[in-house]
């Protein structure tokens, strides 16, 4: 019930910010030195919400540490700092792995034959209530200088993606389907472009190829630029970067 929730939330904003999670985001989460006062105790405040709220549980033998689960909750409060994404509602579950893990995998082949595999992964975003990460690919996108990647970024903008719908109306070739406003044209101009490079064996310069994948893998890229590398994407896809900023309500490229 509404009301409930919201008492919830209440409580749980009333409790104080443990001071060692505050050592943890000053160490270990880029951003929270290039946000100011108030950013940084908003942050905090949806952060406590966030944990009180979402399930994190251990998988592949990993155990699960208060830094972990400070630095996933941090990234992911980070997307949703300044606009009302109400937590991400359809997400129940955060399941950790200690590096990357193997998950089935199905392919449904010409004829209706579907084909059964199994594919090694670094994380997943479902609709049906959980996100999958591996601790080692955090730590190794979201420690490392300059590569424009951070995973819980990429699966928490994922979640958005499914809330709002962000990359739909787009096909798997780039086509805008009827109907389409004007940021589907431009996150499909922008799959195209990543495709084509892709097809040439090339890279972009700030946007991981792996966004050519499919219009939603594309969104995810884009969003890590847009959090990691803001004032790049501000100049090479300003567009782009305007319609991200007015949509969650935040610029990052002025933290």
């Amino acid at each position: 019930m509404p009301f409930i929730r919201t008492f919830k939330r209440y409580l749980a904003g009333r409790k104080d910010f443990p001071d060692e999670y505050e050592r943890i985001l000053y160490s270990r989460v880029r951003v929270w030195s290039r946000l100011n006062s108030r950013r940084k105790e908003l942050l905090k405040e949806r952060m406590k919400i966030f944990m009180d709220e979402k399930i994190f549980e251990e998988c592949g033998g990993l155990k699960l540490t208060t830094e972990m689960k400070v630095v996933i909750s941090a990234y992911a409060c980070v997307l949703i700092l300044e606009e009302s994404s109400d937590f991400y509602p359809g997400l129940q579950s955060i399941l950790v792995y200690p590096d990357d893990y193997v998950a089935p995998v199905y392919e449904h082949n010409p004829g209706g034959v579907i084909t059964e595999g199994n594919e090694r992964r670094q994380g997943e975003s479902w609709d049906s209530g959980n996100v999958v990460l591996s601790w080692a690919d955090i730590e190794r996108t979201t420690m490392s200088d300059g590569n424009n990647q951070n995973l819980v970024v990429h699966e928490f903008s994922h979640q958005l993606d499914l809330q709002y719908g962000l990359s739909g109306g787009i096909t798997l070739e780039g086509e805008v389907l009827k109907g389409g406003d004007e940021w589907t044209e431009e996150l499909a101009k922008t799959y195209r472009k990543l495709v084509d490079l892709e097809r040439f064996g090339r890279e972009d310069d700030l946007l991981d190829i792996y966004g050519a994948t499919n219009p939603s893998e594309c969104f995810a890229v884009i969003m890590e630029a847009f959090l990691e590398a803001p004032r790049d994407l501000s100049i090479k896809y300003s567009r782009l970067y305007r319609m991200l900023s007015d949509f969650f309500k935040m610029d990052p490229e002025r933290w």
